[in-house]
């Protein structure tokens, strides 16, 4: 009985654990067994950022004005979308600053962290899935309507027999198992940037749990 007591005794003098020991941990776990891979996640986001920007950017002045102007729909879809990405990569750079704060990380935070990345990264990959078939459609329409001699059935009439490249019927009855391919393609590229990465986050949080 008396040795119950002292075992009792000395686990309450045992200094426990603060956060801020915690998220030291945490850090140091992040850096040395998942190999940094908040700060990975963070410079594949600076990446894909620029890149928005150097690529969107020509095709907004392009649309603009090339063609009379007549396609400024398009160069206006483009910069919604542009608008739409930036956006959505700020909210991420955030949440991954977050996750590099040694003071108010601890295990929970993390956990709860993680979660939300996983998050971001699904919508990111419905989003981006998504944004080609409705671009593909919206751009159609705004050719169909202004350059009405690019379209794909206005020159079906003139030719004959047309090629099935002429009928804008058969292009759009391949969005279907090209989005297919983009999605398959997207899933790829962001479990490359993003996905291993969280998968390693989430190793630790099982090491963490088995200590």
């Amino acid at each position: 009985m008396e040795l119950e007591s002292l075992k009792t005794i000395w686990k309450e003098l045992e200094p426990q654990p603060t956060p801020e020991k915690d998220g030291e941990l945490i850090l140091a776990l992040l850096q040395k067994r998942s190999r940094g891979p908040v700060a990975r996640m963070r410079r594949n986001l600076i990446r894909e950022l620029l890149l928005i920007i150097v690529t969107y950017i020509p095709l907004i002045l392009f649309y603009l004005v090339e063609f009379e102007g007549r396609l400024s729909a398009i160069s206006g879809l483009v910069f919604l979308l542009g608008l739409f990405f930036c956006g959505y990569y700020y909210r991420k750079m955030l949440l991954l600053n977050e996750m590099q704060c040694v003071s108010c990380m601890v295990r929970s935070n993390l956990a709860r962290h993680v979660k939300t990345l996983k998050k971001y990264t699904r919508f990111y990959l419905l989003a981006g899935t998504l944004v080609m078939p409705f671009t593909a459609i919206y751009c159609y329409a705004i050719l169909h309507w202004n350059l009405p001699h690019a379209s794909g059935i206005q020159l079906y009439h003139r030719l004959s027999p047309a090629p099935w490249w002429a009928n804008s019927i058969y292009w759009l009855l391949l969005l279907a198992p090209l989005t297919i391919a983009i999605y398959y393609l997207n899933a790829w590229y962001i479990n490359k940037l993003y996905g291993r990465h969280i998968k390693k986050l989430q190793e630790l949080l099982r090491e963490m749990d088995e200590e």
